[in-house]
Formats: structure tokens, sequence, C-alpha cells
């Protein structure tokens, strides 16, 4: 297991890719984050499932002064992860920056649209 000594933690324990989407908007998640500081951040992003163990991102770095939306069904913005449609999954952001992190999710299955968003506290 990795030294997570000195890290911040943000946790998303519902998390879901629609597998539906009414056009022309397409249901998606994503991970916000906004680097305020002013140097660079770099974090991970590990998904935990309810039936195999998680898997982290490689590094994603995040310029100062800047903000990502990072949508978790494109794995170059999550690091690489793929991340299935229509499985329930858990979200942790790492980091030893000290970043704003939101989680938003879009879901189209239905024609009147759905906005969900969340801000996790760091721990």
């Amino acid at each position: 297991m990795a030294d997570t000594a000195g890290l911040r933690h943000w946790y998303v324990p519902d998390a879901f890719i629609p597998v539906v989407s009414t056009p022309p908007e397409l249901s998606h998640e994503s991970i916000c984050v906004l680097n305020p500081s002013e140097t660079d951040a770099e974090l991970t992003v590990t998904v935990y499932f309810a039936d195999r163990e998680p898997e982290t991102s490689a590094p994603i770095i995040l310029p100062a002064r800047r903000d990502a939306h990072l949508r978790t069904s494109v794995p170059e913005q999550v690091g690489g992860l793929r991340i299935e449609p229509g499985i329930p999954y858990g979200i942790e952001v790492a980091s030893a920056s000290d970043l704003q992190v939101q989680y938003s999710r879009l879901d189209t299955t239905q024609a009147a649209y759905t906005l969900m968003t969340a801000m996790p506290s760091p721990r």
C-alpha cells in the first residue's frame, strides 16, 4: 500500500455513470477540482467497487491557478481509469495540495434532467 502521509483525501461514496441518456445531452459525471495556489498540484483518483479491489489512477497534474472538470467516463481525464457505466462505485481524490473538490452528476435518463452535486470535505 502506498504511503499516504501528508495527503488530503476527499471521498464521494455515491458515484454512478448512467447507461442511458436523452439526446442531445449525455449523462455523465465529473470530479471538479480547483487549484487556487501558485504551484502545480498532483492528485490521484481511486475508485472503489462492491465486488472487486479498488483501482487507482496515474498521477494527474493540475496547473497552478487552474480548474478542471474530470469526466469519469473519459479515461484520459482521470489518469487512465476505465469506469464502466451502470456500475455503482465510490471515489477518493488524494493530494498533498490544498485543493477544492466538487462532484457532479448530470442524469439525462429522462427528459427532465437531474443535476446532483456535492462538496466533499477534505480529511
